[in-house]
């Protein structure tokens, strides 16, 4: 089975480094096949037998091998094919990001989210991803991954939309 692994808040500053050819190199130490990486923010591409906990391994040897927490987001290659063209229609007029919730969210949580105010930006989730416009550039939007994730109460990690459509031509290749 083809999968994407996404892993959250790396090579974004002086800290928590993960070169992509030495995760390349530690995901096929595990035994993962066909490993491949899409830029320096940490997408993975890999097949693997389903196991029952993948995502814990993961972040088990990330912390053992760079000396930091990684949290990992996990998609089947049909999940994110999914999710890659699942950008509900009433977002398309403006730039949107993709972010990807580890867990499913409480339909509460999801509620709460519903009463702030981040105008001008617009959401909507979609099964585990919150497609979100960014009108004025991601540095300075409202919904953050850390509003998003404290709200929310699960883990996110932020792809634009570039990224999510580069890697699912990946999975076709």
């Amino acid at each position: 089975m083809i999968f994407v692994a996404l892993l959250h808040a790396v090579n974004l500053g002086a800290r928590r480094k993960v070169p992509m050819a030495d995760l390349r190199a530690l995901l096929t130490g595990l035994g993962l096949a066909e490993v491949r990486t899409y830029i320096q923010s940490g997408n993975a591409v890999f097949s693997a037998d389903p196991e029952t906990d993948l995502r814990g391994r993961l972040e088990a040897a990330l912390e053992a091998r760079f000396g930091f927490p990684v949290p990992v987001t996990l998609r089947t290659a049909p999940e994110w094919r999914e999710a890659a063209r699942g950008c509900p229609a009433h977002l398309r007029d403006e730039p949107v990001v993709l972010a990807f919730l580890r867990d499913p969210p409480d339909p509460a949580r999801v509620a709460a989210l519903r009463g702030r105010n981040v105008a001008p930006e617009r959401w909507e989730i979609v099964d585990q991803t919150l497609y979100q416009t960014v009108p004025d550039g991601v540095r300075s939007m409202k919904l953050s991954s850390g509003v998003i994730e404290r709200t929310l109460g699960v883990g996110v990690t932020v792809r634009n939309e570039r990224t999510a459509q580069a890697i699912a031509a990946m999975l076709d290749t």
